[in-house]
């Protein structure tokens, strides 16, 4: 186990990011991993720690079980149509 890394806390996340100027000051939202193990996190609060930076936490949920199962997760099956698909 990584030092960082505390029993039973294995799911839990915190990240740095960078964030819109206009990003309010603390809001939710979801994180996708997109990479294995494909994890997601429908509520992530995001806090804004000054100018464009932020961070943002939450507790991942199951593994997903490959790339296109985490790429349907992410488009909600057609909810949102990629680029190019104007038909």
């Amino acid at each position: 186990m990584p030092p960082h890394t505390f029993a039973g806390m294995r799911n839990f996340f915190m990240r740095r990011i960078s964030v819109h100027p206009r990003q309010r000051l603390v809001c939710r939202t979801w994180t996708q991993e997109m990479s294995e193990p494909y994890r997601r996190c429908e509520n992530t609060t995001v806090v804004r720690i000054g100018g464009l930076r932020a961070l943002a936490f939450g507790r991942w949920g199951a593994p997903l079980p490959d790339e296109d199962a985490a790429m349907a997760t992410v488009f909600r099956q057609g909810q949102l149509a990629p680029e190019g698909d104007d038909d």
